[in-house]
């Protein structure tokens, strides 16, 4: 069983270095994609070199009306002050990009089985919408890579497998994958580890605590006993570095803060707002709503933050059935499409606000004609992306019915499913938003696709 798990690895890390030179390629071909946000952390970035300290500093956080992602915008600093330019970050985020890939490979073998995970990162690679996103330099890679890697520290290794070797074959008898007594029963130390890794991962982009309520209520549900001896040092390793981080900026401005915030920002927009989309393009301080506030140029972004929070607190006491109505719109909005990455591929990225992709959805058919290149890659995309969301939502109910891999199952589509009622929840949900939850919907698919090679074999073996 060693043997063939370390042949599998071999395979994966082949496929990611592979992956690794065509993003690369990528990057020396199209270049690097500029981004409204990506625009606001080199801003950052640049004040804070000017200022001599790490962001958050007092240039950047008087006036400004929120905290954000705080390691992204220290990894350019860093950057731009050591060589003067981005594109070392650009760079990095194609290796990151790549490791992701191997990470969900990895954690699909742990979970399901080995040919789970190979089906995971080929599907992984082979997405159109992965190729463009490490020519930008927004959060999510380096977020999510870091919670992945926290993922698949915390996975026991064989979880998904039995002692049985025969189950490593071409898919030869997969009734025993996925029946371990426990899948998170990493060691205490690993789980430490783990919980630095996931505050690490919401230093520069917070979308941990999802993952965090994923490991609870797995120990709560399925290992009630390991809550003290693996989930309270989870939690250990992830206090000790905001306490780390959260002190040192403490020091230097008065503020213990330890992640981006943006929530009451966007809150308070949902007091007013009038669609479930995202309002691009709109006054970001109308006059008459709970986002203006008088005097802001002359306050921190924290007090702003807490006058926010006040404002939309009192809002939601009154209109709680209005809020609740908007969150399926906005579920949908975030799960229309997934082809923000393709920017990378335009012929002209030279005005951040200007890279997107949009297709004639209610006229694809006739007008598939007339298409641009990038339109017809995106349409591509968008068939390969309903594949994924279709077998995502097939693989989970006929495990569920079948009773195959329920703790293993649990832990992908809980993060899936509970992560995305989350941020839409707090959010308008933004289509790139749920790019921290497509590892997980690649795994599922990967285990959905080993299973049913295997009962398609099965049943023709039982047919002869």
């Amino acid at each position: 069983m060693i043997t063939i798990n370390v042949n599998i690895q071999k395979t994966y890390c082949a496929i990611a270095a592979v992956y690794l030179a065509t993003l690369l390629a990528v990057v020396a071909i199209w270049g690097y994609t500029p981004c409204n946000d990506s625009n606001g952390y080199i801003e950052l970035a640049r004040q804070s070199i000017a200022y001599g300290e790490p962001y958050p500093c007092w240039p950047t956080i008087y006036g400004k009306p929120f905290i954000w992602n705080i390691g992204q915008i220290n990894l350019i600093a860093l950057s731009l002050w050591t060589t003067g330019s981005i594109m070392p970050v650009v760079v990095l985020m194609c290796v990151m990009k790549a490791t992701t890939a191997l990470l969900v490979a990895t954690t699909g073998r742990k979970l399901f089985g080995p040919y789970a995970g190979l089906a995971a990162i080929v599907l992984f690679v082979l997405y159109p919408n992965n190729w463009g996103q490490s020519t930008m330099i927004l959060s999510e890679i380096p977020a999510i890579t870091f919670a992945m890697t926290a993922v698949a520290m915390m996975v026991g290794e064989g979880s998904g497998t039995t002692k049985n070797n025969s189950n490593y074959g071409p898919f030869k008898d997969n009734k025993g994958l996925g029946h371990s007594k426990n899948v998170l029963k990493t060691v205490p130390w690993r789980a430490m580890a783990a919980g630095a890794l996931l505050a690490l991962a919401n230093w520069f982009r917070s979308i941990s605590l999802v993952f965090l309520v994923a490991f609870f209520l797995y120990y709560l549900i399925f290992s009630r006993r390991q809550i003290i001896s693996r989930f309270v040092p989870l939690m250990v390793g992830y206090v000790a570095f905001i306490i780390i981080v959260g002190t040192s900026c403490w020091m230097r401005t008065g503020y213990f803060i330890y992640q981006g915030d943006t929530l009451w920002f966007n809150m308070a927009e949902a007091t007013y707002e009038t669609s479930v989309a995202p309002h691009y393009g709109s006054e970001m301080y109308p006059r008459g709503t709970a986002r203006y506030i008088a005097g802001r140029e002359h306050m921190t972004a924290i007090e702003c933050s807490a006058i926010w929070r006040e404002r939309s607190l009192e809002w939601l006491k009154d209109h709680k059935i209005d809020y609740l109505e908007k969150v399926p719109g906005r579920l949908m909005y975030m799960y229309v499409n997934d082809m923000d990455n393709l920017a990378a591929f335009l012929s002209d990225k030279s005005k951040a606000e200007n890279n997107y992709i949009t297709l004639p959805y209610r006229h694809l058919l006739t007008e598939i004609g007339s298409l641009s290149g990038v339109q017809k890659l995106a349409v591509m995309n968008l068939v390969y992306y309903l594949f994924l969301l279709a077998g995502f939502v097939v693989t989970t109910i006929v495990m569920l019915v079948k009773r195959v891999n329920i703790k293993q199952l649990f832990l992908p589509v809980f993060i899936v499913v509970g992560g995305s009622l989350a941020i839409v929840l707090a959010v308008h949900g933004e289509t790139r938003f749920k790019e921290p939850f497509m590892p997980f919907i690649f795994i599922v698919v990967g285990s959905g696709l080993q299973h049913f090679y295997s009962w398609r074999k099965a049943g023709k073996e039982c047919g002869k």
